[in-house]
């Protein structure tokens, strides 16, 4: 699997054989091709990161920084490996070995920071902890924000708060969901 658009296109990025589904380059594409102006300069987290495909592609594509979390030893390394390898700038960046669906803990000060959170859990239990990772997630997305979780097909997502539109990719969905933006005082 390699990057495939922006700064670092073409990098090998080193994906387990089995353990985890990387967000394809389809996907991946469709993703920067939808929201390319909101990732320049922006501050994007990866959640459930693998080897941190999506997070990457986005640095790759204009992102001013990154933080990934994924909770797998195995992947988390190579989480690493994949950045060390392809994002010269460690400033860029920041990984955290962590739950993502108990991000509270560790991003502690960070609040409002990211402009884009990015959320791939495994698909069968996207349904059953979606509303406590948009709940969590939402604390650490900027007002005006956008949180993109990749699903089945099977799960809908349509009736949540916040959801802006649902785009289909064969077995593969994108939700996307705002975060509304805070009224003047």
């Amino acid at each position: 699997m390699k990057v495939s658009s922006g700064y670092y296109k073409g990098k090998s990025l080193i994906i387990p054989r089995t353990g985890i589904k990387p967000t394809s380059e389809k996907v991946r594409q469709a993703l920067i091709n939808m929201y390319q102006n909101r990732i320049k300069g922006s501050r994007f987290l990866d959640l459930y990161a693998g080897a941190g495909s999506v997070g990457i592609e986005a640095l790759s594509n204009g992102a001013a920084f990154a933080c990934f979390i994924e909770n797998s030893g195995r992947n988390y390394m190579l989480l690493k490996q994949n950045l060390e390898s392809i994002v010269a700038d460690k400033n860029q960046y920041r990984t955290f070995k962590h739950n993502a669906g108990n991000i509270c803990s560790i991003l502690t000060g960070m609040e409002n920071s990211f402009d884009i959170i990015f959320a791939d859990p495994y698909y069968d239990t996207a349904i059953d902890y979606f509303d406590n990772l948009f709940d969590e997630a939402g604390i650490f997305l900027k007002s005006g924000g956008i949180f993109i979780l990749e699903h089945g097909k099977k799960n809908r997502f349509e009736n949540n708060p916040g959801h802006i539109e649902t785009r289909d990719y064969g077995g593969t969905c994108l939700s996307i969901f705002e975060k509304a933006a805070e009224k003047d005082k």
